[in-house]
């Protein structure tokens, strides 16, 4: 989804350029329907149609979705190097191997390490606010604590509420995660996944053990990013 301002391409895209091509992709700086390659990149996520993939260094406009139809088996932590088109398929910035005839997947096996970038909700949802795709499908530990506020629709998708930011929430959609699990009034200490825009909206895919569910009656306490992680496998 390119809706990022000029203002920002101007700030950052000096230094964008030197950060890899996804970066050059989310923040505007490759025309669409060009022809790009990425290499050594991280799979963060799988699909049945495709995978998502992330620069080795978590940060803003590191993530983007790879689409193949399913034809390439890879599995999350595999180092990729991918030649395909980037296109625009719904407002969602992809690199499609189907449409482009030097398309490509090229697994260079397992064994990859890509870390989850921490964000709060607050932040997503002022890049939503600021129309940018600053965490489109990148992997992200969202470090809130949250309670769920609604109860999963029949498309799977459930509401959070921040717990340290109230008024800040977020949707949660179930391609990994099991919504049957989801009750309203749950709180999770965590959650990790990818975060998506698709049907017009923006959400996190949790992963299968992507949330960490906990006592709601647990006081709440200050503690740093260096007294206690989130850690997912």
């Amino acid at each position: 989804m390119k809706r990022i301002t000029i203002a920002l391409l101007l700030i950052l895209g000096c230094v964008a350029a030197q950060a890899g091509v996804i970066v050059d992709i989310q923040t505007g700086l490759v025309p669409e329907d060009t022809h790009v390659v990425v290499e050594n990149a991280v799979v963060t996520g799988v699909l049945y149609n495709g995978f998502f993939i992330g620069e080795t260094l978590p940060g803003p406009y590191t993530g983007i979705w790879v689409y193949d139809g399913g034809a390439n088996i890879v599995a999350k932590g595999d180092i990729v190097t991918v030649a395909g088109m980037y296109e625009e398929y719904w407002g969602l910035s992809e690199i499609n191997v189907t449409t482009d005839p030097e398309g490509v997947v090229t697994n260079l096996g397992s064994g990859g390490c890509c870390n989850a970038l921490n964000v709060t909700i607050a932040e997503l949802n002022a890049a939503i606010a600021a129309d940018n795709d600053a965490y489109e499908s990148v992997w992200i530990n969202v470090v809130d604590g949250m309670i769920v506020t609604g109860a999963p629709s029949s498309y799977g998708i459930w509401d959070v509420e921040s717990y340290d930011t109230p008024g800040e929430f977020l949707l949660m959609d179930d391609y990994w995660y099991d919504d049957a699990t989801v009750v309203v009034g749950d709180c999770y200490f965590c959650a990790t996944g990818i975060y998506v825009w698709n049907f017009d909206q923006w959400k996190l895919d949790p992963f299968e053990d992507g949330v960490s569910i906990v006592d709601c009656s647990v006081a709440n306490e200050t503690m740093t990013f260096g007294d206690v992680k989130c850690l997912y496998r």
